[in-house]
């Protein structure tokens, strides 16, 4: 088997030749070769050979196979006849004109491996590193980061269909897994009845009839589950994911009555978006709404940096379950950036990424984060004839409030929101707001105190000064630059399809988004050697043609 790191290989004069014949203006992955050299090498690799089956495909080379299949927005099999018969990608690979590729199972069977041993990320990093010897990115500047959905690769599936199919999938493995001893605890009626996909079944449309079907699957799921955890068991058995998934799905939507009949579960008991499982083929994909978009999936986040003098680069790509809070990730992107070498000066996000906490910690690394913080939520900040925060008087030190007429504060506690943040609560004396005339612009209650509740100092005053910096001007100028990310979102739409996974689980996905990125920089870096300029935002005839007649008139 060939296991060992090779060096470098140097393109066969005859593919050059013929290949600069066939394109003599270049293409994409000529370019790429001309100017960045064998971007990926054994050496760097190297635990990355199979150590199973035929002898071992280069790392390296399957490395730049697979980014060159996102760059043309390919599947793995058109990738594998790209290899095997485009002049351009030969020339990429220093490949004889007469090498006959592979099979396309052997780029599945790399990505695997990525995955496996958790090696995605190591492909951003070698394009990067690449990139900054070329001078063509530096550390420090501004980067802006976006999140956009991800659409798992199964289907939506109701209550019925969801158990009828995890209780499918757990039979199908057991049967590759374990046959003989599937065999040995099967109902006869288990045959028919999970023989095929739940959605090829033409389910009940009578409510009883369905509730009815609902409990025996739940009835038959019990009893298997209950063999396979058994003491007569084996104990591998239960380790396997299907049977796992089986467990979960049971837990999430069945109770048993003090008898151990199976019942379903009420949409109040039922798990929050971020537990609930909504296939048995995908486990990790979460469901979620923003904007009025639902869907069953993951989030994309990429962080670019947005220089005047070199190409835009995506430095950093998450995958999180879309159910996850985009301010959830600042921290460790922070984290990885810097260990990484490419700590920004300013990072600009949107609002969804944005706490005064996450502010002062990135601070604190020195990252000046920005994006708009959300404004006061109380109705006396909407209220411009209402006494909101702004109107009171805090005093630190001595620790109480002045309200505008000058009363102060009886009662100030330290204590944690619900978050477990630190906040400040604050209240009134009742005989000090009931006869006071102002009382309707200051509090609803109609028999209670002003209360007030705020974070500590240091996050208090730096909310204060920041919504205030973010009505001007110059902060909304320098904002208006983050806007540049949505076109990153729309070509990693169309050139690598990012809303759709194509493959399943959280790191198999997350791989596809590092080999986006990857194939994304290529692309860029390979347009700004070439002089082509940044597209603009795109505007219809119509609106062009009012524009010339206003400036005509």
């Amino acid at each position: 088997m060939s296991l060992w790191p090779r060096s470098t290989r140097e393109i066969p004069e005859q593919t050059r030749l013929v290949a600069r014949t066939a394109f003599p203006r270049g293409a994409l992955a000529m370019r790429v070769r001309d100017s960045l050299g064998a971007v990926f090498s054994d050496a760097e690799f190297a635990d990355l050979f199979a150590r199973r089956g035929h002898p071992a495909l280069s790392p390296a080379f399957l490395a730049m196979v697979s980014v060159l299949q996102y760059a043309e927005g390919l599947t793995g099999r058109q990738a594998a006849d790209a290899v095997r018969g485009r002049l351009d990608w030969k020339y990429c690979l220093a490949l004889e004109l007469n090498d006959s590729g592979f099979d396309a199972s052997v780029l599945s069977e790399f990505r695997s491996r990525l995955v496996t041993g958790e090696h995605s990320d190591r492909l951003l990093a070698r394009v990067l590193q690449v990139l900054s010897e070329h001078d063509l990115l530096g550390p420090g500047g501004r980067q802006r980061t976006d999140a956009t959905h991800v659409v798992a690769d199964i289907r939506l599936l109701n209550r019925l269909e969801l158990v009828a199919e995890t209780m499918r999938a757990a039979l199908e493995a057991l049967a590759a897994a374990a046959p003989g001893w599937l065999a040995a605890h099967t109902a006869l009626d288990w045959w028919d009845r999970y023989a095929r996909r739940a959605s090829d079944y033409r389910l009940p449309q009578a409510l009883p009839a369905r509730d009815e079907l609902f409990r025996t699957v739940g009835q038959d799921g019990f009893r298997l589950l209950e063999s396979a955890y058994g003491g007569c068991a084996p104990d591998w058995l239960r380790e396997i994911p299907a049977v796992q998934v089986l467990r979960r799905v049971w837990v999430q939507q069945y109770y048993r009555d003090h008898v151990g009949r199976p019942g379903a579960r009420e949409a109040k008991d039922l798990p929050p978006g971020l537990l609930s499982i909504g296939s048995p083929y995908d486990a990790e994909a979460r469901y979620s709404i923003k904007r009025g978009m639902a869907w069953r999936g993951y989030k994309a986040h990429f962080t670019e940096t947005c220089p005047d003098d070199r190409p835009r680069l995506i430095v950093h790509v998450d995958t999180t379950e879309a159910s996850r809070a985009d301010v959830e990730t600042t921290l460790a992107r922070h984290t990885a950036l810097e260990t990484a070498g490419f700590k920004p000066d300013q990072e600009l996000v949107d609002a969804a990424y944005v706490s005064i906490d996450h502010i002062l910690t990135a601070k604190q690394q020195g990252i000046e984060l920005t994006g708009p913080l959300p404004p006061d939520s109380g109705w006396q900040a909407r209220d411009p004839d209402a006494f909101d925060r702004t109107h009171f008087t805090i005093d630190w030190d001595n620790r109480h409030v002045t309200c505008p007429n000058g009363k102060q504060s009886r009662y100030w506690r330290e204590a944690s929101s619900r978050d477990g943040l630190p906040i400040v609560q604050v209240t009134f004396r009742l005989p000090d707001c009931t006869p006071c005339p102002d009382r309707p612009r200051c509090t609803r209650s109609a028999h209670n105190a002003r209360a007030m509740t705020f974070r500590p100092r240091e996050q208090f005053e730096a909310q204060q000064r920041i919504r205030a910096d973010q009505d001007t001007d110059g902060w909304k100028e320098q904002y208006a630059l983050r806007a540049g990310v949505e076109g990153t979102m729309a070509q990693a739409s169309s050139r690598c399809n990012v809303h759709r996974a194509r493959y399943r689980g959280l790191a198999r996905t997350h791989l596809q988004h590092v080999l986006t990125a990857t194939a994304l920089n290529l692309v860029r870096t390979d347009a700004w050697l070439a002089g082509i300029p940044l597209a603009g935002a795109w505007t219809s005839r119509l609106t062009r043609l009012h524009a010339t007649l206003a400036a005509t008139m």
